[in-house]
Protein backbone atom coordinates (compact mmCIF):
# COMPACT_ATOMS: atom_id res chain seq x y z
CA UNK A 1 0.00 0.00 0.00
CA UNK A 2 1.47 3.56 -1.06
CA UNK A 3 1.36 6.53 1.15
CA UNK A 4 -0.12 9.56 0.53
CA UNK A 5 2.51 12.14 -0.68
CA UNK A 6 1.83 15.14 1.61
CA UNK A 7 2.83 18.66 1.18
CA UNK A 8 4.99 20.26 3.81
CA UNK A 9 4.18 23.01 5.32
CA UNK A 10 5.57 25.28 7.91
CA UNK A 11 4.97 25.71 11.29
CA UNK A 12 5.55 29.53 11.57
CA UNK A 13 2.44 32.11 11.68
CA UNK A 14 1.99 33.78 7.97
CA UNK A 15 3.88 36.38 7.53
CA UNK A 16 6.89 35.23 10.00
CA UNK A 17 10.22 35.32 8.49
CA UNK A 18 12.26 32.07 9.63
CA UNK A 19 15.82 33.60 8.46
CA UNK A 20 16.19 35.99 11.19
CA UNK A 21 15.19 34.36 14.74
CA UNK A 22 15.95 36.38 17.86
CA UNK A 23 17.55 34.82 20.26
CA UNK A 24 16.88 35.19 24.25
CA UNK A 25 18.82 33.87 26.56
CA UNK A 26 17.01 32.81 30.11
CA UNK A 27 17.71 31.70 33.66
CA UNK A 28 16.96 27.56 34.49
CA UNK A 29 14.20 29.25 36.34
CA UNK A 30 12.49 30.91 33.77
CA UNK A 31 13.17 28.05 31.40
CA UNK A 32 11.42 26.01 33.28
CA UNK A 33 8.54 28.23 34.34
CA UNK A 34 8.67 29.18 30.22
CA UNK A 35 8.27 25.45 29.65
CA UNK A 36 5.26 24.57 31.79
CA UNK A 37 3.02 27.44 30.59
CA UNK A 38 3.95 26.13 27.05
CA UNK A 39 3.28 22.43 28.04
CA UNK A 40 -0.15 24.16 29.57
CA UNK A 41 -1.06 25.61 26.08
CA UNK A 42 -0.10 22.52 24.13
CA UNK A 43 2.67 24.39 22.47
CA UNK A 44 6.15 24.90 21.85
CA UNK A 45 8.25 27.12 24.45
CA UNK A 46 9.41 29.28 21.22
CA UNK A 47 5.55 29.65 20.51
CA UNK A 48 4.96 30.72 23.64
CA UNK A 49 7.86 32.92 23.89
CA UNK A 50 6.53 34.75 20.93
CA UNK A 51 2.97 34.57 22.17
CA UNK A 52 4.05 36.17 25.62
CA UNK A 53 6.56 38.70 24.15
CA UNK A 54 3.51 40.07 21.43
CA UNK A 55 1.10 40.43 25.06
CA UNK A 56 4.12 42.42 26.83
CA UNK A 57 4.81 44.87 23.53
CA UNK A 58 0.84 45.47 23.97
CA UNK A 59 1.22 46.36 27.42
CA UNK A 60 4.49 48.26 26.97
CA UNK A 61 3.02 50.60 24.28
Amino acid sequence: MAQDEHIRRSRLPRGIASKNPVVMRLSNDEREELNAIAARESRSASSMARIIYLSAVQNFR
